[in-house]
């Protein structure tokens, strides 16, 4: 099964959040850097020879300038990069999160035709077998729940005692609940 989903933001606030996070990373560290470098140069001299005169400058007053420019430019590689790279990640856990919910509610619907089935490459596929498990027995259950309740019906079909009509009420009523449930 090879679904390609076409919108990468599924679950916009998650995403956006989760590439923010990343993104900020990456500024923090690119600011610290640059304040390492300036910090560490400070108290040192740098002799440079400009336009063919021979200049004295302390290294961060040298540099700064180039710290700065770097700084800024791999920032915003690394920035893009880092954007780039969680979306596609977040994609990849929104979008199961995203269809594992919409299943969960039919389930929280008694609709146990739910199918919890992902694509192979997306993450949460542990997650979407152990649902499928729990979907399967619930439905193995009430469906059982169901024959018996028919076994039931038939018995008291065949019998007669002064309370039977009670007792085929409260079997109406059983049988009303468990018709509810869809897809057994």
């Amino acid at each position: 099964m090879h679904n390609q989903r076409k919108n990468y933001f599924i679950d916009k606030k998650f995403q956006t959040q989760f590439i923010l996070k990343f993104s900020l990373i990456v500024i923090l560290a690119a600011i610290a850097i640059g304040i390492s470098l300036f910090l560490l140069s400070i108290n040192s001299t740098t002799v440079a020879i400009e336009n063919t005169k021979v200049t004295v400058k302390t290294t961060a007053d040298f540099i700064l300038p180039f710290i700065l420019q770097t700084i800024i430019v791999v920032t915003i590689f690394s920035a893009l990069s880092v954007i780039l790279l969680t979306l596609f990640v977040s994609h990849k856990i929104a979008g199961p999160l995203y269809r594992l919910k919409r299943e969960i509610d039919k389930l929280g619907d008694a609709n146990f035709g739910a199918i919890f089935q992902i694509r192979t490459t997306d993450q949460l596929k542990e997650l979407s077998s152990s649902l499928t498990s729990m979907s399967d027995s619930l439905r193995d259950k009430i469906a059982g729940i169901k024959a018996e309740t028919e076994n039931l019906r038939k018995v008291l079909d065949g019998i007669y005692f002064e309370n039977k009509k009670q007792v085929e009420d409260k079997v109406k009523r059983i049988e009303s609940v468990l018709n509810t449930f869809k897809g057994i």
